[in-house]
């Protein structure tokens, strides 16, 4: 039984990378016709409507009380509302490999926190030193001048550092009040906040007769909702009841390497030399993170 709950765990971690992986150049697909705002607006209330109606299809109690209230606003506000808004408004300027890259950061801030609020994600050295070589990995992306050759694109790239900001204290006290929340109820919640937020603040902007609506931005909204925020937030939120937070958090190192190819792929943008070599001391740093794990494995092989 254990090792089946183990291999649906990796399974699950698995299918998150892949699917988030690909949202960064959807997102900047459905950019183009539709203001950051809007954009967000639909594609939350697309994806809190079908898990609203998975809760009431399966009669999962909705619990409201001081403690999971606190916890749903801070997931829907400063997760899902105001790091988001940051993410799609900076993605603007920058290419969607760039945008994941940036997102590789947040093991760093997670970690120093983490350490302080959660016993069992204390860090010890060897996690020190590979949270910053992956740092210095995405240090040497963010160099690259022929990345960073406009004003805009710097401005946006600072503007998607906050987005990492404000998405690592959600991630620290869900991880904190694991025992109070269901994943789908947390995540039909905290979505429903930030389509409300979203909303408010596009009609408040005067943001939805910017919208030009074709195939490319519904295909991009449909998708990021179902796929990109019902799916994968489910999964995100059950798999932080079972793996430790700086793990879940190094997902962020995974999905940039195939983000950035998906964005050459699809968006023809630039794959540099130095992003290249900057992604492969990111992944050094996660070898590094689990090298006593990795070190057991081996020696159980060779044994």
């Amino acid at each position: 039984m254990s090792i089946k709950l183990k291999s649906n765990k990796y399974l699950l971690y698995i299918l998150l990378c892949i699917i988030w992986s690909t949202t960064w150049s959807v997102i900047k697909i459905g950019l183009d016709g539709t203001p950051p705002v809007v954009g967000l607006a639909t594609r939350f209330a697309i994806a809190s409507a079908i898990l609203f109606l998975i809760i009431i299809f399966k009669k999962i109690k909705i619990v409201i009380n001081k403690e999971t209230v606190k916890l749903y606003l801070m997931v829907g506000v400063f997760n899902m509302a105001i790091s988001y808004f940051c993410t799609y408004w900076g993605t603007q300027f920058i290419p969607s490999g760039l945008t994941s890259i940036i997102w590789s950061g947040m093991p760093l801030l997670t970690g120093i926190c983490a350490h302080f609020v959660i016993h069992e994600d204390r860090l010890g050295i060897n996690r020190i030193i590979a949270i910053l070589v992956s740092m210095c990995g995405m240090i040497l992306i963010l160099s690259d001048q022929k990345l960073l050759f406009k004003r805009e694109m710097v401005i946006g790239s600072f503007v998607v550092v906050f987005a990492v900001i404000f998405g690592v204290l959600p991630n620290i006290y869900t991880k904190i009040k694991g025992d109070i929340y269901n994943p789908i109820v947390l995540t039909a919640v905290s979505l429903a906040i930030a389509a409300i937020f979203h909303s408010v603040l596009a009609i408040f902007l005067d943001q939805w007769q910017f919208a030009v609506w074709g195939t490319k931005n519904i295909f991009s909204i449909v998708y990021l909702g179902v796929f990109g925020s019902a799916v994968t937030f489910s999964i995100y939120f059950t798999l932080l009841k079972q793996i430790s937070v700086i793990k879940m958090s190094f997902i962020t190192f995974i999905t940039p390497v195939f983000a950035t190819i998906i964005g050459a792929v699809i968006l023809k943008e630039i794959i540099t030399v130095r992003e290249i070599i900057g992604m492969l001391i990111i992944f050094t740093g996660i070898f590094l993170y689990d090298f006593k794990k990795y070190k057991k494995i081996m020696m159980k092989f060779n044994g």
